[in-house]
């Protein structure tokens, strides 16, 4: 019950501090989005370039909403299709209805409806998550849940609204830390102890961010994403500011796990030798968190390949340019300084987080640790 309200009312706080104004941008949608399905395939003519077949489309599709058959064009000879984008017989597609230029309307294919596939992944996610981890992998969905909410609700708003990324990041930040901690594993000592680590880590990688993305002159422009928000309504917001907040919430994904472990690391130490002294317990659960460090190497390049396999390619294939010159790019400089900067913070988690729990353990009584290892055991059941 405690857990409930505790997250409640952080819920509700950041709820009502959250600006409204932002959400009011944007509610007259200049097209309507809806469902078809392809019927049929009227017309599809073939072209090649840089002998490669493309496709342009004439297909029939029937409106789910009102069951109504409307014929679309897929493709042009500028941007024609690849064999992957083509459309089939019975495909489900997203049709936007808009205005064309005599106030009559049209419809035009937006894209191949994938949604049904994030549905059943998620839902295979969390019915896994479930089963492993009972009650405890409940709880951490929630608490996902709720930090998807407080992004939304209130660290997204703000940005949008001019406030300054890297002060609201810091504070959604230690937001989502709290609630993910408490709901996940409890109001303990253990606790406490992995949130104040956390946030010591978060202050030192924005200290890191911070430093590192001005004596590189990274100004926040290494996305196409990011590129666009220098229009528009969305022009006011700091651009390196939102890359630092970025790099924040990045690296927070991964410290709860690596503090808490740790953390754990040390109490059970103390639990399983009594007389252990300080410099013994720091030394032997610093051994064990080696083991995370060591692995973090080599996940992190893994990661970053993984997810920028198109830029490496499009890199690797360019001999004109220079390695040195293409590393001094601000789209690979930003990943760069985004990746080693949320690392630097993750491998000091591990030392720091150690330090704190070997200091207090020290000091707390045998029945203390008692009474702590026989609610773990009741909160791990």
């Amino acid at each position: 019950m405690k857990k409930i309200l505790f997250v409640t009312f952080l819920f509700i706080l950041i709820t009502l501090l959250a600006p409204k104004n932002v959400f009011a941008q944007g509610n007259s949608p200049i097209q309507k989005y809806l469902l078809g399905k392809v019927e049929k395939i009227v017309e599809e003519q073939t072209i090649f370039q840089d002998q490669e077949q493309f496709y342009t489309q004439k297909v029939q599709i029937k409106r789910l909403d009102n069951n109504q058959e409307v014929s679309v064009d897929v493709g042009t000879q500028y941007q024609p299709l690849n064999d992957n984008q083509r459309l089939r017989t019975g495909s489900t597609v997203i049709l936007a209805e808009q205005k064309i230029a005599d106030d009559s309307l049209q419809i035009v294919v937006v894209d191949i409806y994938r949604a049904p596939t994030f549905y059943w992944l998620l839902g295979l996610f969390f019915v896994l998550v479930i089963i492993v981890a009972r009650w405890q992998g409940l709880l951490s969905i929630i608490g996902m849940l709720v930090s998807l909410l407080v992004l939304t609700t209130f660290i997204v708003p703000h940005i949008l609204s001019g406030d300054d990324p890297i002060l609201i990041a810091m504070i959604g930040s230690a937001v989502i830390a709290a609630l993910s901690i408490y709901l996940c594993h409890g109001w303990s000592i253990k606790s406490h102890l992995a949130l104040l680590s956390i946030l010591t880590v978060l202050a030192a990688v924005a200290l890191l961010s911070k430093i590192s993305v001005s004596a590189a002159q990274v100004v926040g422009l290494g996305s196409e994403e990011a590129y666009y928000l220098q229009f528009g309504s969305t022009s006011k917001i700091n651009l390196q500011g939102l890359l630092l907040a970025g790099i924040l919430l990045g690296a927070l994904g991964v410290l709860d796990d690596i503090c808490i472990a740790q953390i754990a690391i040390v109490f059970e130490l103390k639990a399983l030798k009594k007389d252990i002294n300080i410099a013994e317990l720091y030394a032997r659960a610093l051994d064990i968190g080696r083991d995370h460090v060591a692995s973090l190497v080599n996940t992190l390049i893994l990661a970053y390949a993984g997810a920028n396999l198109p830029l490496f390619i499009l890199f690797t294939i360019n001999k004109q340019v220079p390695m040195w010159v293409t590393l001094n790019s601000e789209i690979i400089l930003e990943e760069v300084i985004r990746t080693l900067t949320g690392s630097i913070g993750l491998v000091l988690a591990v030392p720091l987080s150690t330090l704190v729990a070997a200091l207090v353990v020290e000091r707390l009584s045998e029945k203390t640790l008692k009474s702590l290892d026989h609610h773990s055991n009741q909160h791990s059941h």
